[in-house]
């Protein structure tokens, strides 16, 4: 049977679809920036119980998130399985995220609640707008070419938008009256933003023919997730690079105001750090296109590695050196970025391939459920260490506390990354390989798994 290749995706729904990542990041990008940072020097809580309010509604979402992978995967609609999601969810999604910031008046253990409160409502709604836009991704295309120019795109938009919180959020929180009311102003202004975005992205994309007729079951799934090396490999490898990223992300606001000394910079460094990955992006789409994600990967994991070592050997001051050094923790960054988001649509085919199973969103449910334990645990441990080393906010730090804060920003993350990097060496997809499991998956329906006793190469080969 000859197969009717695929129709190359337009650029304007490639961009219409990644801009929702714009959109989704003003939100979880703004609660990774700067939300224990609102806990801790806005609101007063202590360090380690925004840490904990933190971590327990990012456990909570990530639990979550399979359930609604499966639940987006048994939707059936004439506007698709995902779409209507993100033009249901989205307002939602924003009233949620404003309701976080609302001054209350409130203090103690009952400001404590109210946080709690309003974050796992606001982590709950994510997800239901979260997993399915992700898991469009997969049902756009099974071009493994064209999943990396979506993963760039929707990268190049997520950082921008990370690059525009880092660049504004401090500067126009003080102008719209600083403090609670400042925050409170701001997240108006970034849902608003986020809304029409969303409606915009749920207009600009499609879904493919996907037969509607074949919806696995649970233990199908599971089935198809234990059998899937490439996606389990991964799954490890998220957990490093969440904690990783977490400690080093959250822990360079602390480290410039107060090891620095310098809390007007804390802008420029969020910035410098965010645009650096940002424009990383092009280059390292560029590059995934004559070698392998995983090389990327790793490329860019000695990159953030050496920086971080670098950053802990030298004298704590700002200065040519530093810029430098966030710069290439950046970019770095953003080889991440690319890699990871274009390997996990590859899976789906992967997993296919073995078991007949095609479930994207539980597989990206799989992955967030992992990804958010592993920044709720991060975020948690974070705050529990800032208090073990004795940090108080918006005070004059010991010399102990500075040393502790420079290791989280430095030495953890470095070592962490280095066991995701080992992790991540025995990736086994690359284009060539993908390309054929594609083919193989596209002669045969759903439900009908490989033959029995032949490898995946083997398998494929043959019938590619």
């Amino acid at each position: 049977m000859k197969l009717t290749p695929e129709a190359p995706l337009a650029t304007a729904r490639i961009v219409g679809y990644a801009a929702g990542d714009f959109a989704l990041n003003l939100m979880f990008s703004f609660c990774t920036l700067f939300l224990l940072y609102y806990y801790t020097d806005v609101l007063g809580l202590s360090a380690s119980v925004g840490g904990l309010i933190i971590m327990v509604a990012l456990v909570w979402e990530g639990l979550f998130d399979p359930l609604m992978g499966v639940v987006a995967n048994r939707t059936h609609t004439r506007i698709g399985r995902y779409r209507p999601y993100l033009l249901y969810g989205a307002p939602l999604l924003c009233i949620s995220f404003v309701a976080m910031f609302i001054p209350t008046g409130l203090a103690g253990a009952a400001l404590g609640m109210y946080a709690l409160a309003t974050h796992l409502v606001f982590r709950t709604v994510y997800t239901v707008v979260g997993i399915p836009y992700i898991s469009l991704s997969a049902e756009m295309t099974r071009s493994s070419a064209e999943r990396s120019t979506i993963a760039g795109a929707r990268m190049l938009f997520a950082l921008t938008s990370g690059l525009t919180l880092a660049a504004a959020t401090l500067p126009l929180s003080k102008a719209l009256g600083g403090g609670e009311k400042g925050f409170f102003l701001l997240s108006i202004l970034y849902a608003g933003m986020a809304l029409i975005i969303l409606l915009s992205c749920f207009r600009s994309t499609r879904e493919g023919g996907r037969d509607a007729t074949f919806t696995p079951s649970t233990r199908a799934i599971a089935a198809m997730v234990f059998d899937n090396r490439p996606l389990l490999l991964l799954l490890g490898a998220t957990v490093g690079a969440a904690v990783a990223g977490t400690l080093s992300g959250k822990t360079l606001i602390y480290y410039v105001k107060y090891n620095l000394g310098a809390p007007n910079a804390v802008t420029p460094a969020l910035t410098v750090l965010t645009a650096s990955a940002a424009l990383s992006i092009v280059a390292w789409t560029r590059l995934s296109t004559h070698f392998s994600k995983r090389t990327v990967w790793l490329c860019g994991s000695a990159i953030t590695i050496s920086a971080l070592l670098t950053l802990f050997a030298i004298k704590p001051v700002i200065g040519p050196v530093f810029w430098c050094i966030l710069a290439a923790m950046g970019a770095g960054n953003g080889a991440f970025y690319l890699s990871f988001w274009s390997m996990v649509p590859d899976t789906v085919e992967y997993g296919q391939f073995r078991t007949g199973v095609r479930a994207e969103g539980a597989i990206y449910g799989l992955v967030s459920l992992t990804q958010k334990i592993a920044l709720g645990l991060g975020v948690g441990l974070l705050g529990i260490l800032l208090d073990w080393v004795g940090y108080r906010p918006n005070e004059h730090q010991t010399a102990g506390t500075l040393s502790g804060i420079r290791v989280l920003l430095t030495l953890v993350p470095a070592g962490i990354a280095s066991l995701v990097a080992a992790t991540i060496a025995f990736y086994p997809l690359d284009r060539s390989l993908h390309h054929r499991l594609a083919r193989a998956v596209a002669r045969r329906p759903f439900g009908v798994a490989r033959t029995v006793g032949l490898t995946s190469e083997q398998r494929v080969t043959s019938k590619a």
